[in-house]
């Protein structure tokens, strides 16, 4: 939503808690199996027990479904999905919805009728409980709309997600709650009784209220939400029904010298034959055909878009300058990057000019390699041309195993078998707990608690056994399931009021709805104080080859990929602040992706692999042999073509300002804007190489819907953690990526505030250095953090 619930890059979804009894303690056990003891709802959790029981089990219940079946067959209780007591049934969305929408309704009625001290000072709460109650319907139920394999329960959270997204809609043009909310703010007296998460709410608050357009006159407002929807429903069109200008390229049999003969064995009848743009023939051709001219005809038919694509991209930037005029920005870069890091598109052009400087000498070194390799061939040649890219790496590649310069090492071929899925998450939870004093526990599943029987649960205790947060890990592919990993907050953080516990003892209702309560003794007044646990969770795509014969396996890059998405996941359980529109990974957008980009460093380093990286059949540890040959590939293809791929990220990043700076402005008359030569300017200007004339490759650069004018964030974030991995974690040399002192000074400098505390702050306190330049922000921290660069483009990645 624009104004009341803080959305964060991919779905932030409700959690709930459960009734407050006594936890009992379980004995202590030396069985592999957990053996289960009831918590304070009722739930099964795990007993203290030592950690190499605790770790067999944790690889067991993802490497071999029968003792995933064995293990939770314990659990006979029936719950609705994620322990929502409404969601026993496809009906219960619809209850959840119009529960959560009379809750609603009551605190929209009490905000506007706030007029006393006391009122306005509880102000920041009632907006965040009111944002809590819509995203816990509006983010669940699309998370399960789109991930749940049964249509009816999938369709009746499509119907509670529209009921509570009009209602939302509703509430974004409601006045009267930006006035409340700044009549409570201008008043001293309000304010300082606020806490600083308090302030903080109330700050975004406002902030989404006038980016949203709630001060603009009525029929201004109507006109605000006529745009946004044509944003949507062009920018969805967009992205949805991108296509070619030329879907097929027709090549002759005479242009084949160099393709391997097996790839054309089907085509051994045609002199003449259409190859579709999109395909990996087309690819095996670009990369081996020695004939300049099918690589070129090749290269624009992939990086050319069909002019219907072109045109919706117009109209999208172009409706996107109309609403930045409309509430008064200079465009809608300006009025989109308020409230990011950068705050203004002058500070990120600084940013990819210091990030381009920085990696130009790698990308000039790469071209000169290259450049040789064409001259062997025409020692006349004096560039390298953007169509000749791919097939001069494969040729580079080719010599330098030829010379013996570059191996393909064998040991690589088994690499696999040491990252069973269950060993890689026992892994996880290892690293968690070396740093921050954290580990994961496999939960039996109640009935009807999950929406797959793949899925797993993992609950997260601090090392004091306090249950502080639930994970659900649905991580292998099936039909129909969304392809893309990604990190789901289902629920955040958040304190309940006293108010809420009474509520729900006089309606007889769970506390929470029956989802997990954390509970905790304030120091000061020695009070009960009820908190929202997180609830997460991680959707991966990958191969479920689990059988009698062995677990699933996954390759390097799945392995950090894992890690990645766990980055996110890290963040949404430590972040846990009173108020949900600040908690885990509910922070500005460029910072978001710190802790996953982070992650991926962790995903390489020899003394984390040594934590899990075992055969799994014999139970041999990885060799360092082995290690050091997954290194030295991820060397190898970083030094062929990292600072290139570098380069290409930064060009993206550089597009998608001009695109939604002054340019789309200036075609708001005419309703034209000529994406195709800005462009060409952009990757003249700034690219090493020249673009050829003809191209329109902007048509499928579909991240500009989702990330209009924040694209460099992850090049950003990307910079960051470089400079982290190196600082404070020190390159992983002497055990620094597993230094409990290290992980403690990222949890207490940047994990545990969510987006409680300016980015620029939690930075500046973790580096230790740029003291002033940091912590103020702008465009010379910008520049600095431009300056320390990216690093080579697989840099971070197995």
């Amino acid at each position: 939503m624009n104004t009341l619930p803080k959305r964060a890059s991919t779905w932030i979804c409700p959690r709930c808690l459960h009734k407050t009894q006594k936890r009992t303690n379980a004995s202590v056990t030396t069985s592999s199996r957990i053996p289960p003891s009831r918590s304070f709802d009722g739930a099964y959790i795990a007993a203290t027990k030592p950690a190499k029981a605790e770790e067999s089990t944790l690889r067991d219940v993802f490497n071999n479904q029968s003792a995933w079946k064995d293990f939770s067959s314990q659990a006979k209780t029936t719950s609705g999905l994620i322990g929502n007591r409404h969601l026993t049934e496809p009906r219960g969305f619809q209850r959840f919805a119009e529960s959560s929408l009379r809750k609603c309704k009551v605190l929209v009625e009490r905000i506007l009728a706030a007029s006393t001290l006391e009122q306005y000072k509880r102000l920041p709460r009632d907006l965040d409980r009111l944002s809590d109650l819509l995203c816990r319907v509006i983010d669940l139920s699309d998370f399960v709309r789109t991930i749940h394999p049964n249509q009816s329960v999938a369709a009746a959270a499509s119907a509670a997600y529209s009921l509570m997204f009009q209602y939302m809609n509703e509430l974004n043009t409601t006045t009267g709650l930006n006035k409340q909310l700044k009549k409570a703010w201008d008043n001293p007296e309000v304010q300082s009784q606020w806490t600083r998460e308090e302030r903080m709410v109330a700050m975004i608050l406002m902030r989404d209220f006038s980016k949203s357009g709630i001060d603009l006159p009525d029929s201004h407002r109507e006109e605000f939400v006529s745009i946004s929807n044509d944003i949507a429903n062009v920018g969805t069109d967009f992205v949805n029904n991108m296509d070619y200008a030329n879907r097929n390229v027709r090549v002759s049999k005479s242009q084949m010298a160099g393709v391997d003969p097996r790839c054309l064995q089907n085509m051994s009848r045609w002199i003449q034959t259409d190859v579709p743009v999109h395909s990996n023939l087309a690819k095996h051709i670009a990369s081996t055909a020695h004939n300049p001219d099918v690589k070129q005809k090749l290269y624009t038919a992939e990086r050319t878009a069909s002019k219907s694509t072109i045109r919706k991209l117009e109209q999208l930037l172009i409706n996107r300058a109309k609403l930045a005029k409309l509430t008064g920005y200079e465009s809608y870069a300006h009025l989109t990057l308020t409230d990011k890091m950068s705050k203004t598109p002058e500070a990120v052009t600084k940013f990819l000019q210091s990030l381009s400087a920085n990696n130009r000498g790698q990308v000039q070194k790469e071209l000169a390699e290259l450049l040789e390799v064409k001259r062997s061939k025409d020692p006349n040649a004096t560039e390298v041309e953007a169509w000749e890219h791919l097939y001069l790496v494969h040729q580079l590649k080719v010599q330098n195993m030829s010379r013996g310069l570059t191996t393909k090492s064998r040991l690589l071929e088994s690499v696999n078998n040491y990252f069973a899925v269950g060993h890689v998450i026992q892994g996880l939870s290892s690293l968690f707990q070396s740093l921050y004093g954290i580990r994961l526990v496999p939960r039996e599943t109640n009935i009807g608690e999950v929406w797959h029987p793949d899925v797993r649960r993992l609950d997260v205790y601090l090392d004091d056994d306090k249950h502080i947060a639930t994970m659900y890990c649905d991580l292998f592919s099936r039909p129909g399931k969304m392809p893309n990993p990604a990190h789901f907050t289902l629920l955040c953080s958040r304190e309940i009021s006293s108010e809420e516990v009474e509520e729900a003892m006089s309606e007889n209702e769970a506390l929470n709805l029956g989802m997990p309560v954390r509970t905790s003794i304030d120091q000061v007044t020695g009070q009960t104080r009820h908190h929202q646990t997180p609830v997460i969770a991680l959707v991966c795509d990958f191969a479920n080859s689990s059988s009698a014969l062995g677990p699933s396996t996954l390759s390097p890059t799945s392995v950090t990929t894992l890690f990645h998405e766990m980055g996110h996941a890290v963040h949404s359980i430590l972040g846990q602040t009173s108020m949900q529109g600040i908690s885990g990974t509910r922070c500005a957008t460029d910072f978001a992706e710190l802790p996953s980009v982070l992650m991926e460093y962790f995903a390489s380093d020899p003394s984390v692999l040594k934590l899990f990286a075992r055969h799994w059949e014999t139970n041999e540890r990885i060799p360092y042999e082995l290690i050091r040959a997954m290194r030295q590939e991820k060397q190898n293809r970083a030094e062929l073509s990292g600072g290139w791929d570098n380069q290409t990220q930064i060009l993206m990043a550089m597009l998608d300002q001009v695109y939604h700076a002054e340019g789309p402005m200036a075609g708001i008359v005419g309703g034209q804007y000529d994406t195709t030569a800005a462009f060409h300017d952009v990757w003249n200007r700034h690219g090493s190489v020249r673009e050829p004339a003809g191209t329109a490759w902007q048509g499928f650069f579909g991240h500009l819907y989702g990330y209009g004018a924040t694209y460099y964030a992850y090049l950003f974030d990307r910079a960051i953690a470089r400079q982290v991995w190196r600082a404070v974690f020190r390159d992983g040399e002497d055990g620094g990526a597993i230094d409990r002192e290290a992980g403690e000074r990222f949890k207490q400098e940047v994990l545990k505030w969510g987006g409680g505390r300016d980015p620029w702050l939690c930075l500046e306190g973790l580096m230790g250095e740029g003291k002033g330049i940091l912590g103020e922000g702008g465009s010379e921290a910008m520049d600095l953090v431009g300056q320390w660069g990216v690093g080579a483009g697989s840099e971070g990645q197995m």
